[in-house]
């Protein structure tokens, strides 16, 4: 007999709603949350609302400040870089795991991750590529076979999740390098080169910090001339 899965908490259907609420940008990097709102956005009590931010606040999405209130995280370059380092060798080494363990169903989901990349940039909707780009990454993890390291996974890539899509919609990042850099690590592993499929996971995330660093130089104003 196959177990049952113990049915989601309220608190955790509601830190759910409210994580995909800000990798999606409803919620914008920086911006203030409301308990109140969201309570009454979700038809909720504030209880459950106020323990999914606490989940969320470990999960370094949100930010509480004294005497300030709730805050959806703002990432200082030193955060991303770490973040970054973590996401790249998990997913490098769930990609080992997945192409000796379950390859072909990799395949499958990394394809299906291109035609949905690709259909999101012919309706030029950001938000839908850095849903379906996700997706794409997830399923590396998701076929490795690793549990531990899926929960782990999913607890600490959030704030990275959210950034991206930031960068796509509010910095128009360069969609067309994400979606080459996706093909050819596809081609990786049909041609089942783990080394290649690696060093492109690599490239890839380092792309998403140097468009971070590029955006915080664009936002820092210049000091003025002399003379």
């Amino acid at each position: 007999m196959d177990p049952i899965k113990p049915p989601q908490s309220l608190m955790e259907l509601t830190a759910e709603r409210i994580r995909e609420a800000i990798i999606r940008g409803e919620l914008p990097l920086g911006s203030k949350v409301s308990e109140q709102k969201l309570a009454d956005t979700l038809r909720i009590s504030r209880s459950p609302v106020r323990e999914a931010l606490a989940l969320l606040q470990i999960e370094g999405l949100i930010r509480v400040l004294p005497k300030r209130g709730s805050f959806v995280f703002t990432p200082d370059e030193k955060t991303v870089d770490d973040l970054c380092d973590h996401r790249s060798c998990l997913e490098r080494s769930c990609l080992e795991f997945a192409l000796e363990r379950d390859a072909e169903t990799l395949l499958v989901r990394l394809r299906k991750g291109i035609d949905e990349m690709q259909t999101a940039i012919s309706r030029n909707d950001s938000v839908a590529y850095s849903m379906a780009d996700m997706r794409f990454h997830r399923a590396i993890v998701a076929c490795s076979g690793n549990h531990s390291m899926a929960k782990v996974y999913e607890s600490t890539i959030g704030p990275l999740m959210a950034l991206r899509t930031h960068l796509f919609t509010e910095m128009k990042a360069d969609i067309d390098v994400s979606m080459a850099q996706h093909v050819a690590l596809l081609s990786a592993c049909e041609a089942r080169d783990l080394q290649l499929g690696q060093d492109i996971i690599k490239q890839h995330v380092r792309k998403l910090t140097e468009h971070y660093r590029a955006s915080v130089q664009e936002e820092t104003p210049r000091p003025p001339r002399r003379g």
